[in-house]
Order: C-alpha cells, then structure tokens, then sequence
C-alpha cells in the first residue's frame, strides 16, 4: 500500500465508521489533527507528500487535481473499500483553515500556501472537484446506505467551486457536539423548524459562546460575509432536523439534573369550529427517535399512542380514556412531562403566542402547532391579550387578512384567536417575538414518503413530497431542468413522473439564480437489508436451495411460485387454519405494507402471506406459511401499499418483536429473524 492509500484510508475511517451510522458527516480538518495522525503512522510519511507530491516533483502542485480525477474514475470497478479521492478533498478542506496573513475570504492563496507555492489563482482542473464531492455524497447515502455516516455535498452560494471545501469547515466537531446542549437551553425541538433569526439568537447565548468554537461565534455575530453567516445557519437547522434529543454529558456549570438524557416536543394541535366559535385542544408529541412499542405512558398518569410519521396520538388520561384537554395547561408557561419508558423528558415550552398551520402535511386532522410564520400562507395565531399592544401594528400594517376569531370555548383564560392571510413583513416585531421573524433565505425538506434506509432513501412506491420551509413565494423547485408542480398549500411540491430508481435525485430551490440544493435516492425492489439470504425454505418447510423452479422461501424473499395449481391458496389457508383449531391474529406477506387481521379482513387477493402471527391472549406466535402457500398462485406485481399499511406491517414485525415468539423450527426461526430485521429499516 503506497503512502498516498495509506492516508486517504486513514482519514476516511477516521470520518466514516459506524459509531456515524445515520449521522451528519463534516469533513472538518486542522492541522493539529495531522500532525497527530503523522505522529500516529510514521510509515506514511508527511500527509503534504502523500497528496502533493515530494519537492523534487516540480509539477506536483499543478497535477493535484488531475490526479485526484484520475483516482476518481472508475474507482468503484476496482473494489476500493474507500473513495480513492478522500485524501484530496481533505487536502481541500485543510487549505480553507489555514492561518495567515490572507484576506477571510481568499480561498485560493491559502490552498498554493499549503502546497508551499506562492501563487494566486485557481489550481488546474479546481473547477472539476465538484464531481468528486457529489460522488462521496452518493457513496455514503446510497452505497452505504447511511451505515457509515451520512454526507452531504454543500457548497456556500456564491463561492462556486471553493463552496464546497469551506462548507465542511462550518461546524466542528466541538460544535456538533455541543450543539445538542445549546439546543436543550433554548427549548428548540428535535426535528423543529425554526426562522433563521432565532437560530442565530439561540446561537449568541452564553452557553453558546462557552462551548462553540470561537470562529464559529464570530461568523454568528459578524454578517459581514453574509453567504457564510446563512450557510452556518443552515449547518445547525440541519443538525437540528437530525438530532434525536439526547443531550449528552453536561458542560461545567452545568448539572446533570440540568441536562437529561433525551428530550422531545410537545406541540398543541387545534381543531376550530368557527361558526360555533369552539376548539378542541389537544396535546401530542412529535419524537425523532423510534416510538417505543406499547406507546408514551406520561407521569403514571397520560397515555398516547404511535400515529405514525413520527407522531403521537392525542394524550389522553390513562384511568378514563378521555382526550387530555390541552387548554387547562398554562401555555405561557409551558409544561414538563417524564416518560415512564423510554425517560425522556417531553417539554412544551412556555409561549405568549403560537401559530397554528394545516397539519395535512404531518398527517394530521386539524391544525398543528409550528415554530415559525410560514411566508405567504395563511396561519392561525394564538396569543396571550397582555401582548396585544405589541403585536397590534404588525396585524394592521405588516399582515393582509388579519381577522380575529371570537371564540367562546377551548382557550386558555385571557388567550385570543386569529386568521391571517400572509405575513408581508416583520420590521415592528422581529426583535421580540422571532417566531414571527421573516427571511428571504430558502430551504427545502423533505415531507412524508417512506424511508427505505438512513439518510434521503426511500422506496419508489412512495416518495416524499419537497417543502419549503422558508424563501419567497415566487421560489420555484427543479428536478433537473423540469419545475415540480405545486400542491395543496402552494409551499409544497409533487415528486412525479418517470423519478429513477437507485440513482441520486437532484433537487434545487430557485429564485432568479440557482439557491438551495437537496437530493434523495429511490429505491426499487424492496430487499432484506441488502443481504442474500443464508438459505432457503422449500415446500416441506425443510432446508433447500435456490434451484430449478421449485418453490421455495427466505424471509421476505418468495421464489418459483408455480401456476396451474388447482386449489387456491385462500382455500389452502382455510384448512390450515381449522387444522390450527382456528387461527386469529394477522397474515404477513414479503413486502412492505402487506399484512392483514384474520379473519376480520378478507383473505388479500394480490399477495400471499409468508407469515401467520397468531394470538393467543396477549400473546403471539409466529407461524411460517411459506411452505403451505408459496405454490399456489403468484402475486400481482403491482401490489402498492398505503403509507398506514406499511406502517403497520413494520409496527408488528419490528416494534412488536418482544411480544412475538419465533418459530421452534431452528431454520424457520433464523428466516424469521432475518424478516424481523428486513423491517427495522423500513
């Protein structure tokens, strides 16, 4: 293994590994950091050397980009374990960092320095780096699987090609460490959206300016760059999206008491009767974390089920059954609740107002609570009578069609209600109420679909939908050079057409000029984890191989399903359940979102179970049924199944699996296992 090798996998272990799995993935480097991994590999020689090029190469300074295409080509032909072209862009990201006498915003200086050259200019085949950046992306997203880390190839508006290096040097690991601590002090919510201001707020408190990187609280505070000062901005709403709400050891001056081990967001959701001037409060809990299998039980005393899409039911009282009524809290005080099973702390945040919007895109009946105006949609307002004085000149001047809703029943005491059109301004009320703070600065995000992995993959039956979260209402978003058609509330767009599948997706905000970018994979046939199955089950439930057209069943994969069989595999079923002294439960097919209850629903007719889960009290047992039905007839191809049905079939075979026992079988017990875990990832 040459020096160059020896380096590039080095550094790329170093960033990508699984203690990454699932997580955002900076490529940040100093020159501390190489100087202790010099120290670490002696036999590798100086890092400079190994990417440069020794100083007796007069041209190795010109040639550092041809070389590093040349590594990129066909790399993945040659059964590299790693990019071959890390090594390079590390080289890219270290020039970024460099101290000296340079102007903040000269990129090129610094990057001739490192290479001990004095010259200015753009390096040689610089402007081709992007293709290595948008290839590490697909990498660690779709190759990987997000399993080593997720990276995403940014580049700060305005900088073209140096875009790319100095946007891995806006949040250190210092940072992204500390960044959960700063987040639980401001009672900013896992997977929240939050205006750009109050980020920024957020980031200039003391805590903040304790445990960030002094570089970092100087580009919070100085706007003078301002494509940096938003693209760090953007860095953090990113890590906030991603965070789970576990905070982590305390810093000093902090107690533990302080700091639990996880938190999530409580948000009030609103259904309005306006004629009859009521509405019905409820309160759930939105987790960026699996929900627990049995559901959210709160003090021994509140309850709420999974709703899916990352969503609890309404809380209700565990004694009663009756909905908690979310208007006897205090909401400009906020609560604090403690969950009895996972120990997560839940907080609903003191408020003297909130706003409400449609929840159709979170897959909720009503109105649900957000943390910022949406810009140029209507919204629903709730606010303390104290603060009216305050916000009385931005509804009359700032908003169109502001109008107060009298409502007689389900406010808190001394809380008033209103509709707005849109919000055309925030000049009188941005440096109070940031809630309300407004920015021409876009982002994108995806909403709904089905994740097929970690990271921006899901399955070709159902993709997201893109929103944006902020940016002026002209904004248009292209896949490619094609505009996606907007839907519903005008802020959201439609994933159609001929969208490929195991490829990246390109998606990019536009308003006038290029802006934000996102991207997101397909995938197509639904598979275990990527794995081949250990081995196969044939017709007689015995072990066998994948041969001839025999049938035969692994998991969740079904093979040489025969045609012509005389007797159908509903008929077949229904001896096997009275033989079974009769069976109640669910049938399990191969696929995603096939599942069924027996015998409430009907035998389905464009899918075969592999599986009978079958219950017995409160308890279940699983029944392989492969054997039985995996001859009888084939299945339609065209199965599509709703986002709740898929849902429910992950619900059963991975959040459940406590309460199911395995088949006694050894080899019907591993097919079930691998099934259990072909479904934790969907």
């Amino acid at each position: 293994m040459n020096s160059y090798q020896q380096w590039n996998d080095a550094l790329a272990a170093r960033f990508f590994n699984s203690d990454m799995a699932g997580r955002n993935v900076y490529l940040y480097v100093n020159q501390e950091m190489i100087d202790e991994m010099e120290r670490a590999m002696p036999e590798a020689g100086t890092f400079r050397v190994a990417v440069v090029g020794p100083p007796t190469d007069v041209d190795r300074c010109e040639r550092v980009c041809q070389r590093a295409l040349e590594a990129f080509t066909g790399w993945r032909e040659r059964g590299s374990l790693y990019p071959p072209y890390i090594g390079y862009l590390i080289l890219f990201v270290l020039a970024g960092d460099m101290s000296g006498d340079f102007a903040p915003n000269a990129y090129y200086p610094r990057l001739w320095e490192l290479m001990v050259e004095r010259r200015n200019g753009m390096v040689r085949y610089f402007d081709h780096m992007d293709q290595l950046w948008e290839d590490l992306e697909d990498w660690s997203v779709h190759d990987q699987q997000g399993r080593l880390g997720i990276f995403q190839a940014r580049s700060i508006g305005g900088y073209i090609h140096v875009g790319y290096p100095l946007s891995q040097s806006l949040l250190v690991e210092q940072d992204r460490r500390n960044l959960p601590k700063i987040f639980y002090e401001a009672d900013l919510a896992p997977a929240g959206d939050y205006p750009a201001d109050e980020l920024a707020r957020t980031l200039r408190s003391p805590l903040a300016r304790q445990v960030l990187r002094a570089k970092t609280v100087r580009l919070v505070e100085n706007r003078q760059y301002v494509d940096l000062h938003y693209a760090l901005l953007d860095a953090v709403a990113e890590e906030l999206s991603t965070w789970d709400g576990t905070v982590g050891e305390p810093v000093a001056g902090y107690s533990p008491q302080q700091h639990p081990a996880g938190l999530a967001g409580l948000r009030i959701c609103v259904d309005l009767d306006p004629v009859a001037g009521t509405i019905v409060a409820s309160l759930r809990c939105k987790l960026n974390r699996e929900f627990p299998d049995d559901g959210l039980f709160i003090d021994g005393e509140l309850e709420a089920g999974d709703a899916g899409n990352d969503w609890s039911l309404p809380f209700k009282d565990q004694a009663t059954g009756e909905p908690l009524d979310a208007s006897k809290i205090d909401w400009n005080s906020g609560t604090t609740m403690n969950d009895d099973v996972l120990g997560l702390q839940l907080k609903l945040p003191g408020r003297d107002l909130r706003i409400f919007t449609n929840g159709i895109w979170e897959g909720i009946n009503g109105f649900v609570e957000t943390h910022m105006v949406p810009r140029d949609q209507p919204f629903y307002l709730a606010y303390s009578g104290a603060v009216w004085p305050r916000l009385e000149q931005w509804a009359t001047t700032e908003c169109q069609g502001f109008q107060e809703i009298a409502i007689a029943r389900g406010l808190p005491e001394g809380w008033r209600f209103a509709s707005v059109e849109s919000a055309i301004s925030d000049a009188t009320v941005r440096d109070e109420f940031t809630a309300l703070s407004l920015t021409s600065r876009t982002r994108l995000r995806l909403v709904g679909g089905i994740r097929s992995s970690t990271g921006n993959n899901f399955f070709h039956f159902a993709p997201p939908s893109v929103a944006l979260s902020d940016g002026p209402p002209d904004t248009e978003v292209y896949r490619g050079d094609m505009a996606l058609s907007r839907s519903g509330d005008g802020r959201t767009f439609t994933l159609t057409g001929d969208l490929p599948t195991e490829s990246k997706i390109s998606l990019e905000a536009r308003n006038g000029e290029p802006g934000y970018r996102l991207s997101l994979f397909l995938t197509g046939d639904f598979s275990v984890t990527q794995m081949e199955p250990r081995f196969f089950l044939g017709s007689a439930g015995t072990r066998t191989t994948l041969d001839g057209d025999d049938p035969c069943i692994a998991g969740a994969y079904v093979s040489g399903m025969g045609v012509g069989i005389f007797v159908t595999a509903a008929e077949m079923f229904e001896d096997f359940a009275y033989e079974m002294g009769g069976l109640q439960g669910f049938l399990i097919g191969q696929r995603p979102g096939q599942i069924a209850t027996w015998p409430r629903e009907a035998f389905p007719s464009n899918w075969l179970p592999v599986w009978a889960i079958k219950k017995q009290g409160r308890k279940l047992n699983a029944m392989f049924t492969g054997e039985l039905l995996g001859m009888a007839q084939p299945e339609n191809p065209s199965f599509t199944p709703t986002r709740r049905e898929v849902q429910d079939w992950k619900k059963l075979l991975w959040n459940q699996r406590k309460r199911i026992t395995s088949p006694r079988d050894r080899h019907q017990r591993a097919l079930w296992m691998l099934l259990q875990e072909s479904a934790r990832n969907v």
